[in-house]
């Protein structure tokens, strides 16, 4: 288990206040990524496989999310950014900062949030473990 028992009972606490979506297996979320070329880690497979998309202090689009999300995938969303700001997303788009500006996990694991005007990307956090650590409610 990549998110570690600690975090897992946030988490869980979190997902009882703001719902589950529908959980995904790894091997479908690697087959469900496979056209858009993207690695996600472990830590993030590990999530959607538990509780599909949902929010939890912050927003993990998938498919199937929970409805406090809407229906935007996470290929929905990657798909947007790349469209809008070209390779500068090179990995998986998980949200937006509710300002237009993508939030992704790129393949070595660190979250990103990159302005949409301007192309440049800042880190939100060395992984999508520590993110989820600074940001779930519970």
């Amino acid at each position: 288990m990549t998110l570690g028992d600690d975090l897992v009972a946030r988490l869980e606490r979190a997902v009882a206040r703001y719902g589950a979506g529908t959980p995904t297996p790894a091997h479908e979320v690697e087959a469900r990524l496979a056209p858009l070329g993207v690695v996600v880690p472990d830590d993030l497979v590990e999530l959607v496989g538990r509780w599909g998309g949902c929010y939890v202090g912050v927003s993990v689009h998938a498919w199937d999310n929970a409805s406090i999300l809407g229906r935007e995938t996470c290929v929905d969303l990657t798909l947007a950014a790349r469209a809008q700001l070209g390779d500068v997303v090179t990995g998986l788009v998980i949200a937006d900062d509710g300002a237009g500006n993508p939030i992704w996990v790129a393949a070595d694991g660190r979250v990103l949030r990159t302005d949409a005007d301007s192309g440049e990307s800042e880190e939100l956090a060395p992984s999508f473990r520590a993110f989820l650590v600074d940001n779930v409610h519970d």
